[in-house]
């Protein structure tokens, strides 16, 4: 009986070994795969088909990744290089999404501009700033047209004015717009033509009107009775025939189907001419012209 009865007192301690066990392995089971879990939402950054691609599903293999609020994830606003502008509901900020840092988060808007950015401030003011946080010009501005290498094209009272603190340019805001060139060239309209002028004297240099003006680095696009003409910074046609076009381009809507951007040393533009719509290459570097 006493044999008994000290095997049942082994064998209720043995159970009592067994379910702190049972609870020890359950507990370390919940430490691992929920207390340790990351119940966050990401977007992360891949490269797909080396192009930048983004994705709210985990992936293998990315860049970086960030934390998503209220599992509502940011949108790639614009992109320069491996800065991107990540705006949602409530603010914008950029991110460098190869080293998964935050590099400006202090303004309310952001917009790349030249290898720069255009920024808005809480008091609805424009200024310029670097991409690596440095205040290029204050944000003391109502609307800024253009910005290139310290030279600030700025609207005020819907009239467009130059200035250059470091080079003591100030031209009035006179203008309708102006497009800025290089440091000696700018270009302006006025009563619904499109001049080049140099800052020295402030008027056309070449006294021909066009319908449109557009400058990226070393290249001024114009237009003029429906065609268009590279010129190099002397003026000078790259072109040995003007493209003919449907378009004046004396409306915003008829400028934005141009769709002009540049890829490395590429300058991308669309043309409408009738029925037809083509897409022409230009090589910056060599001057050649495809499409």
């Amino acid at each position: 009986m006493k044999n008994k009865k000290n095997l049942w007192h082994l064998v209720w301690i043995g159970g009592i070994y067994i379910v702190l066990i049972v609870i020890l392995l359950l507990t370390i089971e919940y430490k691992v795969k929920w207390e340790n879990k990351d119940l966050n939402t990401y977007l992360y950054f891949y490269n797909c088909s080396n192009n930048l691609c983004t994705t709210s599903e985990k992936v293998s293999t990315y860049y970086s990744r960030v934390k998503c609020e209220k599992k509502k994830c940011p949108y790639i606003k614009e992109r320069n290089k491996n800065l991107v502008i990540l705006a949602n509901e409530e603010n914008e900020y950029v991110f460098d999404y190869r080293n998964e840092k935050i590099i400006d988060n202090q303004y309310i808007n952001y917009n790349f501009k030249n290898d720069n950015l255009i920024v808005k401030n809480k008091d609805n003011k424009y200024g310029v700033s670097s991409i690596d946080g440095t205040v290029l010009i204050e944000p003391n501005y109502n609307r800024i047209v253009d910005y290139k290498d310290g030279y600030l094209a700025y609207a005020e009272n819907n009239k467009v004015g130059i200035v250059n603190t470091e080079k003591k340019i100030n031209i009035s805001p006179t203008y309708d717009d102006v497009v800025l060139i290089n440091s000696s060239k700018y270009g302006y309209q006025e009563e619904g033509k499109y001049y080049i002028a140099s800052y020295d004297t402030e008027l056309p240099i070449n006294n021909i009107s066009y319908e449109y003006i557009y400058s990226i680095d070393d290249i001024i696009l114009v237009i003029k009775d429906k065609k268009i003409d590279i010129l190099d910074l002397d003026l000078k046609s790259n072109l040995l025939l003007k493209i003919d076009t449907a378009y004046e381009y004396t409306k915003e809507e008829e400028r934005g189907t141009l769709e002009i951007h540049k890829e490395n040393n590429l300058l991308h533009f669309i043309v409408v001419n009738g029925t037809d719509t083509n897409e022409y290459i230009f090589d910056i570097k060599n001057k050649k012209l495809f499409y």
